[in-house]
């Protein structure tokens, strides 16, 4: 049986990046961040993280994670710790500095908040359903391909 949605998988994602990317960046650059800075920002404003757990929120290599993380902390937002009990792991905490600059991006997310807040009751119902949709099929395609 054929499907009769074409997904095209690069192409969803990539362009759910982009547009992501187009509404977050102005926030982040505010604070002279990307939008994945911010994100790095926002994980830790959560808690304190290793690098490792940054890089799984991140996407990204561990490498390529720890490099971004010496940038955000010679900007002065984030602290880099390396454990005493394993010198191989590296704790990751932000500063006021960076405590502030996610307050501000908050802010900034509040307001998107409120403009989804005002849609239609319908149109909500609409992209909830969207959103927890294509939720599932990533979890299922994970799922099922994890450790190809």
């Amino acid at each position: 049986m054929d499907c009769p949605v074409q997904l095209k998988i690069p192409g969803i994602v990539q362009m759910l990046k982009a547009k992501s990317d187009r509404l977050l960046s102005p926030l982040a650059q505010k604070e002279g961040l990307t939008p994945l800075q911010m994100c790095v920002l926002l994980h830790l404003y959560r808690q304190d993280a290793p690098v490792g757990a940054v890089s799984d929120v991140t996407g990204m290599g561990q490498a390529n994670t720890s490099a971004l993380c010496k940038k955000l902390e010679e900007a002065g937002f984030l602290t880099r710790v390396r454990s005493e009990a394993d010198r191989r792991v590296v704790n990751l905490s932000l500063t006021e500095k960076g405590k502030g600059a996610v307050g501000r991006f908050r802010k900034g997310i509040d307001r998107y908040m409120e403009l989804l807040h005002q849609l239609p009751r319908e149109q909500k119902e609409v992209l909830k359903k969207g959103v927890l949709a294509a939720e599932e099929v990533l979890d299922y395609l994970y799922e099922q391909t994890k450790g190809e």
